[in-house]
């Protein structure tokens, strides 16, 4: 019965150009278990949000890496993006200080860029962009708001529905490397992400090859690419202020500042729950709080009652909050709104759990996301994930 499992999916992925070429064949029994925990994981997340038939691929494909894969004696019950995943074992790093390159982060945020660009969104592809962009083939810049206007014509040219981005990088072959000091001075911390193309966009896309190297830095806690192609930009050139562009979502405060806002406001709402204070929960939630895993929507005074209810649960509070969450893995970050009718700038705080509450709270998971909107000079949450 396994192994007719195994086949029918071995030739569904085959089909949707899934399999990325059996990248784990030369992997340990050690490696192949951790990468198919991550797929199982993947498609957990991705089910998580409504996904089925991707997360059932994505599952499938755990059981096809590691055919004795146990999905109750995962460790990691941690939910990471599916992006993260995709890249996991197979981007190498090269150059001075090669150990210490960010290259988790640097293979989620390509994934993504690569995810916005099959989903045919220009916005959000234009997002991973800097102010401006040099184009080294060209030799050109070309600021963000152009090129949100190019990659709309492009995708209305470009028939790409049930493109995966394996289909259009060979993600095996990606490498990640540090820049010269010089450039690093000039352009605080950057690295090279290079990365052989499988599908041929050109000349639609002008800096389409089939080598393709994109050069990203760190603006604030954020990566942006500002140059493409084989040489780097001049080192007299500097890429327009990001912060100016205004596809950026709208801030009352700063950027840096709103970030510390929400997480200073995540951190006392969560304390209040574990302290039994009702009221000092809901101070930072809106007054319509949206549960989009349970798909329910409850007012403030609904969801005071029910937290009583879980406060007189046996046990409820003893724990303190660096025991429940992982304070370390806090990440925020702009993003659109998951509500229809939310206006103005929306956050999402990405954190990782470190105790099983979902027995007192139904609406905690290993991996939770809260979507903050400003009201006056507060930040309070309107959606749970």
């Amino acid at each position: 019965m396994r192994n007719k499992f195994v086949l029918s999916v071995l030739l569904l992925f085959a089909a949707t150009g899934f399999l990325w070429a059996q990248f784990w064949k030369s992997y340990t029994d050690e490696q192949r278990q951790k990468v198919a925990e991550s797929y199982w994981l993947a498609g957990k997340q991705y089910q998580a949000v409504g996904k089925t038939e991707k997360g059932g691929e994505y599952m499938g494909l755990a059981k096809v890496i590691d055919p004795q894969l146990d999905p109750a004696a995962i460790q990691d019950l941690s939910l990471p993006s599916a992006a993260e995943l995709l890249a996991q074992g197979r981007t190498g790093t090269i150059g001075a200080g090669a150990g210490a390159v960010p290259s988790g982060s640097l293979n989620s945020f390509f994934l993504r860029f690569v995810t916005a660009l099959v989903e045919k969104d220009a916005g959000v592809v234009a997002g991973f962009l800097d102010g401006s962009v040099y184009l080294s083939k060209v030799p050109a810049e070309v600021s963000r708001a152009d090129a949100e206007s190019s990659f709309a014509g492009f995708f209305k040219q470009e028939p790409m529905s049930g493109v995966e981005p394996s289909s259009v990088y060979d993600l095996n072959t990606a490498v990640i490397a540090p820049v010269s000091p010089a450039m690093q001075g000039k352009w605080g911390e950057t690295y090279t992400y290079s990365v052989t193309a499988k599908a041929d966009y050109s000349p639609a896309l002008s800096f389409w090859e089939k080598n393709q190297r994109f050069y990203v830095h760190k603006v604030g806690p954020d990566w942006f690419i500002f140059g493409m192609g084989q040489n780097p930009p001049p080192l007299s050139w500097s890429p327009q202020n990001v912060a100016a562009v205004e596809s950026q979502p709208p801030a009352a405060a700063a950027d840096a500042d709103a970030r510390a806002a929400i997480q200073d406001a995540f951190g006392a709402c969560m304390g209040a729950i574990l302290k039994k204070d009702a009221d000092g929960a809901l101070g930072h939630m809106s007054d319509s709080i949206h549960f989009l895993r349970l798909r329910q929507t409850v007012s403030k005074d609904e969801l005071k009652t029910t937290l009583q209810g879980y406060f007189d649960k046996p046990g409820f509070g003893e724990a303190q909050l660096s025991d429940v969450l992982d304070q370390d893995s806090i990440f925020v970050q702009p993003v659109a709104s998951p509500v229809d009718g939310v206006t103005g700038a929306v956050y999402e705080l990405n954190v990782r759990s470190k105790a099983d509450m979902s027995a007192s709270i139904p609406f905690w998971s290993d991996y939770q996301k809260y979507y903050f909107a400003q009201d006056g000079s507060s930040w309070l949450i309107f959606a749970i994930l």
